[in-house]
């Protein structure tokens, strides 16, 4: 495809299986494409061909981004990839079948090493974030890969790992704008509530259109709203404007989108 502008083998350098042939290895590469505002960003290992080949974009579109925090960023011969934390490269460590990056402030990156990991992903960066899970030490089992997992799912072994009872909120957001222009109630009343739980529990895994990514802050400014993230599927973090543009399901006539988060709740 055109748009791919290389490649991500984590498996360089190994020696390779001579049972599997070099286009298996090529399948569990993660690609970097040049998404359709012409940004290149990481995608997950198995990642829908017709998603690469549009450049569809998971986290938000780069003319909303009001500040990049991290996230894995080529050369400009393409040659080479690092994750980089405000211009600076980070190492990896694994976990299993995950890539982790700590960042600052005691949070950590997970990029989803394939394409229906965002889940757990998002579990494993909220058990790394309060200190449940952590990097060489003694952590509860790895959250499984390969398979899509749903809300109960993900509470369910939230609970387990760390006996607290997650807290799940959901909302319907409106975009429509009023006669004058205004912001309608249900974003205000959104994105106040999720702010005012994050500053209770912490951050959130926060599910729109069927993706989940993790939420770190909700900031108002002057009538509008910004959000922080880390999208597992890219592998960024950022801050951005609030839009609809953050929900693709949202086009045409349609201006509603359903949002869950789900908090961890407070320790006992």
């Amino acid at each position: 495809m055109k748009n791919v502008v290389g490649v991500i083998d984590h498996s360089a350098g190994e020696k390779p299986d001579p049972r599997l042939g070099p286009h298996f290895r090529l399948s569990l590469a993660e690609p970097m494409v040049q998404c359709a505002d012409g940004i290149v960003r990481r995608f997950p290992a198995g990642a829908r061909s017709e998603h690469i080949a549009s450049g569809e974009i998971h986290d938000v579109p780069s003319h909303r981004v009001t500040h990049h925090i991290a996230g894995i960023e080529v050369s400009a011969d393409f040659k080479q990839a690092a994750f980089m934390v405000e211009g600076f490269p980070v190492s990896p460590a694994k976990m299993g079948a995950f890539t982790v990056y700590p960042m600052p402030g005691g949070r950590f990156m997970v990029p989803q090493p394939g394409a229906n990991d965002c889940a757990s992903a998002c579990e494993l960066m909220m058990l790394l974030d309060n200190g449940v899970a952590s990097i060489g030490g003694n952590s509860p089992p790895l959250p499984m890969t390969g398979v899509r997992r749903n809300d109960h799912e993900i509470m369910a072994t939230l609970q387990e790992k760390t006996g607290r009872t997650p807290v799940k909120v959901k909302h319907e957001i409106n975009y429509k704008t009023g006669l004058f222009g205004g912001t309608h109630a249900s974003r205000k009343e959104t994105w106040r509530d999720l702010s005012q739980k994050i500053d209770e529990l912490g951050s959130c895994i926060l599910t729109k259109n069927g993706h989940d990514v993790m939420l770190d802050k909700v900031r108002e400014d002057n009538g509008k709203f910004f959000l922080t993230i880390r999208d597992p599927y890219h592998g960024t973090c950022m801050e951005f404007e609030d839009s609809a543009e953050f929900f693709p399901s949202l086009s045409g006539s349609k201006k509603a989108v359903v949002v869950e988060a789900i908090f961890l709740g407070k320790a006992s």
